[in-house]
């Protein structure tokens, strides 16, 4: 990931609020499962609504900032994209004005220049942000269900090498999609099975193990979309390479 960090640290202000708009989602993002945790736990125990009207209120506020922080991150990323390919694109658009080249050439750099045009406007530069916390959200489920985060880890990397080896796999867009589909719901059951062993035999409690698939939930997605920023930089960096060898021509 060389490059991304070449790319992100371009620009070290505006790299360093991405991070710490990254930390910021990343717990935001836990309030859905802490909030389930703490209402069937502490709640249902208790019966005092002002506790759930507050708990609510709680988690309501921190999903909203989730949104605030994800929608303004992604309009950093965005001009961060547009500040570091746009006079890519406006040197390949006067070099592919001035040359004469065969129609495949032609095509080929058409193709190369469309993928850095997507690349500002595109969102893998916060999936990868997001990665470092997704391992955080296994640390967290370490802590309340060792059990799920082993699970979880095992499906992640099913996930990630289901992603990364598709082409090898001969797995058409669709079919890869419907098995990310299975996957979750796979993960779910799994968590599901074992943790109810786990409440009969006195080691779990019930809000620990809805909190914990929620949490599995989110990792195995982040991960998913990680794989998938990836490969997508992969290809940026090679269409990146192409028309920086056409421009010096």
């Amino acid at each position: 990931m060389n490059s991304f960090l070449r790319h992100l640290f371009r620009d070290k202000t505006t790299a360093t609020m991405l991070l710490i708009s990254s930390m910021i989602i990343a717990i935001c993002a836990l309030a859905p499962a802490m909030f389930v945790i703490i209402v069937l736990n502490k709640y249902l125990a208790s019966g005092v609504t002002s506790t759930l009207i507050s708990l609510a209120i709680g988690a309501v506020l921190m999903l909203v900032f989730e949104f605030a922080f994800r929608q303004n991150r992604g309009a950093m990323i965005k001009q961060l994209n547009i500040k570091i390919f746009t006079p890519l694109l406006q040197a390949y658009a006067k070099k592919i004005k001035e040359s004469s080249i065969t129609g495949e050439q032609f095509k080929k750099m058409e193709r190369a220049g469309a993928i850095i045009k997507g690349a500002t406007n595109s969102s893998i530069t916060g999936f990868i942000l997001d990665w470092p916390f997704v391992l955080a959200f296994l640390i967290v489920l370490l802590l309340i269900n060792w059990t799920a985060a082993l699970i979880t880890a095992i499906f992640i990397v099913i996930m990630i090498l289901l992603t990364t080896q598709r082409l090898n796999l001969n797995l058409m867009q669709d079919s890869t999609a419907n098995l990310e589909i299975m996957l979750t719901g796979l993960l779910t059951v799994v968590i599901m099975s074992v943790g109810a062993t786990q409440i009969i035999a006195g080691t779990l409690d019930v809000g620990l193990l809805i909190g914990s698939n929620i949490l599995a939930a989110r990792a195995l997605q982040g991960a998913n979309k990680y794989a998938k920023a990836r490969e997508a930089i992969r290809s940026r960096d090679r269409a990146t390479a192409e028309i920086f060898e056409f421009i010096k021509q």
